[in-house]
């Protein structure tokens, strides 16, 4: 399945700590999970317990079919450092994108996920120092060698999307940020007007908010809980209220990253968000309720 196809992506951040996730065994089942209702990507990071995720999911290949290796897609991102015991000598947070970081990055990650190539490589944030030929011709050369079957950014700006792309060298085809009722910038600062006009993909990292959705205690948290459980009694089978907030990002034309690491509520969240197809008043009605102000 195509990037643009996907209903949603699996996010693997957590994936150590959850009790489904944790060894090579519960992990595969995720991928099977995924997989068997339609979800054909799993995203990384070089970074995600410094290396140890991507690690945990080349451990978990060995649990599947080839059937379900050949249809699985992956995405992962590198460019973030910060001190950990796996990054050694790095003393403050900051970031990297010149080349033979890239290149040095590509090859660990294709190691430790035992992968041949990387779907979908993203620039995990923008480097203040990025010089952009160079960077987009690295993401090139890896293109040509057939490492990553294309790139992407994540946390760009219009203007730093614009960058990457007009030096002519490569075509992002996504742009992953944080899109969620609580964050809705990308409606109005031009993420999303530019992923319509790029043919890009907007993902959503953090869709429902971390856990400010169920436990928020602020006036919009208890605002937007109490319209979507009035809500949910409008739609067949009354979905949970994160489904209701996954749909309202698919109305949007945004694909979630759905981060969690149990695969029960990953195979109900698929299921419900595949049957919900969601008013526009409805939608307004969440956007409302999360601002706090009707639209003008």
């Amino acid at each position: 399945m195509s990037l643009q196809e996907a209903p949603a992506i699996w996010g693997a951040m957590r994936a150590r700590h959850g009790q489904d996730t944790a060894t090579a065994p519960g992990f595969a089942r995720m991928i099977s999970t995924c997989l068997d209702n339609g979800v054909d990507w799993v995203d990384h990071a070089d970074i995600y317990d410094d290396g140890a995720v991507e690690a945990l999911h080349g451990q978990a290949l060995q649990h599947l079919t080839a059937s379900e290796r050949g249809r699985l897609r992956v995405i992962s991102k590198c460019g973030v450092r910060f001190a950990s015991p796996g990054q050694p000598g790095v003393r403050l947070h900051h970031y990297r994108s010149d080349a033979a970081w890239l290149h040095q990055q590509v090859d660990a990650s294709l190691a430790r996920l035992g992968v041949e190539q990387i779907d979908l490589y993203l620039l995990h944030r923008p480097d203040y120092l990025m010089q952009v030929e160079e960077t987009a011709g690295a993401l090139a050369d890896l293109i040509e060698s057939g490492k990553i079957a294309a790139c992407g950014v994540s946390n760009f700006s219009v203007h730093q999307v614009d960058a990457v792309t007009e030096s002519g060298r490569v075509h992002p085809i996504a742009n992953q940020v944080e899109v969620s009722p609580f964050h809705a910038d990308a409606l109005d600062n031009g993420q999303l007007d530019q992923a319509r006009r790029r043919a890009m993909v907007l993902l959503a990292w953090s869709p429902l908010g971390g856990s400010r959705l169920f436990v928020g205690d602020d006036a919009a948290s208890r605002r937007l809980r109490t319209c979507l459980e009035a809500m949910r009694t409008r739609y067949s089978g009354a979905p949970g209220i994160d489904s209701l907030v996954l749909a309202w990002l698919r109305r949007m034309g945004v694909t979630p990253i759905l981060g969690t690491a149990s695969i029960e509520r990953l195979q109900r969240q698929v299921s419900e968000l595949a049957a919900i197809e969601m008013d526009v008043q409805d939608w307004y009605e969440i956007l409302e309720a999360a601002r706090g102000i009707r639209v003008p």
